[in-house]
């Protein structure tokens, strides 16, 4: 029972704490491996001085999350026949974003954007049972929620310069519903969290050539408050783009995040996309993330994407799928073999639109 208490807590990713970052913008960040600092329309408030049209533009925000976590389990000759559960998660969420706006004048560029940037999305299942293999508890904990931030942009452009700012409004609901069934007694209770705040955020981008960019972004250290209080570290990206001149056209894009939460965590980017046949494109890419409560664990996402643009709009679609990795984590001196330690999956879906005047 004490291990099982143990990786309740150990295996809700964040929603506890203050919720799991969103590691990616749009389905064309998405599809790059998350990359955004360095792209047209990014999460770099600089990236809108790289649009010269009027675009307005939203996202249909489809994620899906499939989890199955629990210790493997062996028989006496060492065989692995199967996994003894210990939580089963499936979220899905329909959430319109990014969305906003972008109008050039030009060397001055303005506009105004929503888009999420924290998720709370989860729900821990668990069926306890005796020796008989008897259901004799079933725990169901839910959590519904983000935090997002919609903010005015504000750029300026001088030849290879460009400059952003980005003073934000943050704000989220977070629902949590815990069920107990029991044999003759059930039970549940309910918590509405409200959350709000504000955040700076500012960038710049140098494009030295059209083949070349170099871009770094910050957001600074906030607070949200509602109930309790939530805390936030700066966030520092350094991003490049390069595309070999003289060649079919190809864009390496890559990125390093810095955060610092109780201490320095680092997070590596990287994504390719494809021209074909000057409309149309194919991204691929992955990202290393580490987890902000310890630093031994590290999701790796494989995305695709896939995308069109043609005269006056643009679609994309972006897919990725991550493995979280806790084969460096101790689970606190328990003791736990190496193969019996468990796995995690993730799914992420995404599709954006714009249009341009």
């Amino acid at each position: 029972m004490p291990i099982l208490i143990f990786l309740f807590g150990f295996t809700l990713p964040g929603v506890l704490t203050q919720g799991d970052p969103v590691f990616y913008y749009d389905a064309r960040s998405l599809g790059l491996g998350g990359n955004t600092t360095v792209l047209e329309n990014g999460l770099n408030p600089a990236s809108i001085c790289l649009i010269d049209k009027i675009l307005f533009f939203t996202g249909g925000f489809i994620f899906e999350q499939m989890e199955r976590r629990g210790l493997r389990v062996y028989d006496s000759y060492g065989n692995n026949i199967g996994i003894s559960t210990i939580s089963v998660a499936h979220t899905r969420t329909l959430n319109f974003n990014p969305s906003g706006f972008v109008i050039p004048i030009k060397f001055f560029r303005a506009g105004a954007r929503y888009y999420q940037i924290f998720d709370f999305n989860y729900q821990f299942y668990h069926e306890y049972r005796d020796d008989f293999y008897q259901i004799i508890k079933i725990v169901d904990n839910s959590y519904t929620g983000s935090l997002n931030i919609i903010a005015p942009l504000i750029g300026l452009t001088y030849k290879p310069l460009s400059v952003g700012l980005e003073p934000g409004f943050v704000f989220g609901k977070v629902e949590s519903e815990l069920r107990t069934v029991l044999s003759n007694d059930d039970s549940i209770s309910t918590e509405i969290r409200n959350l709000y705040g504000n955040g700076l955020s500012f960038g710049i981008i140098l494009t030295p050539s059209s083949h070349l960019r170099f871009a770094y972004f910050y957001r600074g250290s906030f607070q949200v408050n509602g109930d309790d209080t939530l805390k936030y570290p700066s966030f520092h990206n350094f991003g490049f783009y390069y595309q070999p001149p003289h060649r079919i056209p190809t864009k390496f894009v890559s990125e390093i995040n810095y955060e610092f939460w109780r201490e320095p965590l680092i997070n590596y980017k990287f994504g390719i996309e494809h021209t074909i046949l000057y409309d149309y494109f194919l991204r691929y890419g992955f990202s290393l993330i580490t987890d902000y409560n310890e630093r031994a664990i590290w999701t790796t996402n494989l995305t695709l994407g896939l995308g069109v643009r043609l005269k006056n709009y643009y679609f994309d679609v972006g897919y990725a799928y991550g493995k979280r990795d806790y084969s460096n984590y101790d689970f606190g001196g328990l003791g736990i073999e190496q193969k019996l330690i468990f796995d995690e999956t993730q799914n992420h879906f995404i599709l954006s639109f714009g249009i341009n005047l």
